[in-house]
């Protein structure tokens, strides 16, 4: 009979910090900077040079490297997406095979229609779709022929669903930078309501190009008029110089398992997700929204009956813009009243940059391997705090601290509010 518990049991990441989670973590404890100068993107027309890229990868060299640790068919699988999809995706499916048999599913018997892939995220082919329409307008004869399929909204969720055989549900969903949260709540009613056995969160690289960029440093979404000349110090959430976020490459997965299942199978259990909550600000602009940020938290908290003085961390969405980073705080403190600041809460932005829609996975993977390690990562780059922050926000080093419980903050633009509470697994 099923627990009704969610639990995760595969976890896969790719950043410019590295393609495992270990080293990802490794490298954040040690204050690696994931934000240097644009390569992929033509930047001579815009504002904002710098950003984190992944470094050069051979997806088929990845793809290579599965040979012999799961079978032949699987494998086989893949190669057929690969020959008909672009690179982006491509980096999904290896992400979601690595999660897949993180979680030793590749192993198992399993139905395909109780196994299902929810993907989060939204304008994941832009730059592909840009670049064939200038191959377009030069010879419309030399465009991509898979081009008309490439561009549909179903072209990751279908390509992971194909590969992992997971027949259960295969479906897009997005909600801006909030889009995580959003894919793991759609992945808990799944699991709760539809009763699936397992749900892969699959959560893309976003698809930069010059236009998205420059549009957001138009808005002063994106930071460009300082530390040019000093990518790794430009952002900085929490510094009273900051002045706006660094849209970075990067994407995770999350195998989300009911609980029962899980343990049938004997499986490695990374943590327990508690419940997620998401509102609207009614906002499209999306500016921080006080009020939305303190209901959203509290909802998650009800709805997973953890009282404040239960949790232990904050991974805070903290992006290094001026309004932003100070409402969140305040939204925290009014939330957990006096036990705030018992709270540790740090910023994976400081480091990684901003992975957009895939930013609640990547950094709810980060929060599970640092709570199950011990240890988080300092804030980085905070040469002068500002004066309004009054939380330990690890200004000034790595904490160690035993936790069982943290919160992952996660806002869009457009006013999307989201939040998703982790328990260490407990039997």
């Amino acid at each position: 009979m099923s627990s009704n518990r969610i639990v995760i049991t595969g976890i896969a990441i790719n950043t410019p910090l590295g393609d495992t989670l270990d080293n990802v973590g490794n490298n954040l404890l040690s204050g690696k900077s994931a934000i240097g100068y644009w390569r992929s993107v033509d930047t001579s027309k815009i504002y904002s040079k710098i950003g984190g890229q992944l470094p050069e990868y051979d997806t088929e060299d990845k793809l290579r490297a599965f040979d012999g640790r799961i079978s032949d068919a699987v494998v086989a699988r893949a190669e057929r997406v690969f020959k008909q999809t672009n690179k982006n995706v491509q980096l999904s499916v290896l992400m979601a095979m690595d999660a897949w048999l993180d979680a030793g599913l590749f192993e198992q018997t399993l139905d395909p229609y109780e196994c299902g892939v929810i993907c989060g995220g939204h304008n994941l082919s832009d730059h592909y779709l840009l670049t064939q329409q200038a191959v377009f307008l030069d010879e419309p004869e030399f465009i991509d022929a898979f081009c008309g399929l490439n561009s549909l909204d179903t072209d990751h969720s279908s390509s992971v669903a194909q590969v992992l055989n997971a027949k259960g549900l295969a479906y897009l969903i997005g909600g801006t930078c909030a889009t995580g949260n959003v894919a793991m709540q759609a992945a808990i009613n799944a699991i709760k309501v539809d009763k699936k056995q397992v749900v892969a969160v699959v959560c893309p690289m976003a698809s930069f190009h010059p236009l998205m960029l420059h549009s957001l440093t138009i808005l002063e979404a994106i930071c460009y008029s300082q530390y040019q000349d000093a990518p790794t110090k430009a952002s900085r959430p929490y510094d009273i110089n900051r002045s706006g976020f660094l849209p970075s490459e990067g994407g995770a997965v999350l195998i989300l398992e009911e609980a029962e299942h899980a343990k049938s199978r004997g499986a490695e259990i990374y943590a327990e997700l508690l419940g997620a909550s998401i509102n609207s600000d009614a906002n499209h602009l999306g500016d921080p929204s006080h009020e939305g940020q303190v209901r959203v938290i509290q909802d998650v908290l009800k709805k997973c009956h953890i009282a404040t003085e239960q949790v232990d961390y904050v991974s805070a969405h903290a992006t290094s813009t001026k309004i932003g980073d100070i409402v969140e705080l305040n939204s925290i403190r009014k939330v957990f009243g006096s036990h705030a600041e018992k709270l540790i809460i740090n910023a994976p932005k400081s480091l990684l940059g901003h992975t957009m829609w895939a930013s609640g996975a990547v950094e709810a993977a980060i929060a599970i391997w640092q709570m199950k390690r011990g240890e988080f990562h300092q804030s980085h780059n905070i040469e002068t705090l500002d004066p309004a922050v009054d939380l330990n926000v690890c200004a000034t080093g790595n904490v160690k601290k035993d936790v069982d419980i943290f919160l992952n903050n996660s806002f869009g633009m457009g006013g999307i509010n989201s939040a998703s509470l982790f328990r260490r697994y407990y039997d």
